[in-house]
């Protein structure tokens, strides 16, 4: 039996798997040079990527949690499924969202140097400022909730854990040590900062806590890209493992290999 002896049928309902296969070597490719196939298949992922998001967005966010409440809203009889200050908040929401979006685009139109700011430019920056400022209060929040308090609740134990196996008792030392440390570097600038501020005894030991702290974050830094490397390369080796031995790509390289010329 030869690969043409294989029904088309298959091939053609792996029609995702072959365009997946040609994105992929096209991106690998950039390996041994960089091109324009392999820009062209960068943007025509992003441009997928950001098209997909929008689409998620606008069916599970937009059109059910800002849309819809508001076109019932206008319907006769439909000011009574909401509350007033509801629907209010809805418009504020939706205005904010035109707003960004009509400054973006009159940015886009007239970017170039010299042309003065538009009335949309100024009033951007408040409902931008609104998201920053909602984004990075849930971020904080989420932090002292998941790390920093746990951490502190922690070390405030200690003396409750002196009766406890050393093992405990010295992890509680060494997370209360290192994350002072940390802090320290983080306010003072590191171990070669100016310490004369501080008294003549503590600068010793500041310098030397903060230079623990500095190391601390180091390592740190250091597992958190050892990890992110190690799942980058395991997804590589996924991905080249379902386009050279899975068994559509062995189909897909039978019909290559009689299609070549001479093959």
């Amino acid at each position: 039996m030869t690969p043409l002896d294989y029904s088309l049928l298959p091939l053609l309902d792996s029609t995702s798997f072959l365009v997946g296969f040609v994105l992929s070597l096209l991106i690998l490719s950039f390996v041994i040079r960089d091109s324009w196939l392999v820009r062209a298949a960068q943007y025509l992922l992003v441009g997928v990527t950001l098209a997909y998001t929008v689409v998620l967005v606008w069916v599970n966010v937009l059109w059910p949690r800002l849309v819809l409440p508001l076109l019932v809203s206008l319907a006769p009889g439909g000011q009574g499924v909401q509350s007033g200050g509801d629907v209010w908040a809805l418009w504020l929401l939706l205005a904010a969202g035109i707003l960004l979006w009509a400054a973006g685009i009159d940015l886009l139109r007239g970017g170039r140097k010299g042309q003065p700011v538009t009335w949309l430019r100024w009033l951007a920056p408040f409902p931008l400022a609104l998201l920053v400022g909602v984004g990075l209060g849930a971020g904080i929040a989420g932090a002292w909730q998941g790390t920093l308090f746990p951490q502190w609740q922690r070390a405030s134990a200690a003396g409750q854990l002196l009766q406890a196996e050393p093992a405990l008792w010295l992890t509680t030392l060494l997370t209360l040590t290192i994350t002072g440390g940390a802090w320290l570097h983080l306010y003072l600038g590191g171990a070669t900062a100016d310490h004369r501020p501080y008294p003549a005894l503590l600068r010793p030991l500041l310098s030397g806590w903060a230079w623990l702290g500095e190391r601390a974050i180091w390592l740190a830094a250091g597992v958190i890209f050892a990890r992110l490397f190690a799942s980058r390369i395991t997804l590589l080796i996924a991905r080249l493992d379902a386009l050279f031995l899975g068994s559509q790509a062995r189909e897909i390289w039978q019909w290559l290999a009689v299609l070549w010329p001479g093959g």
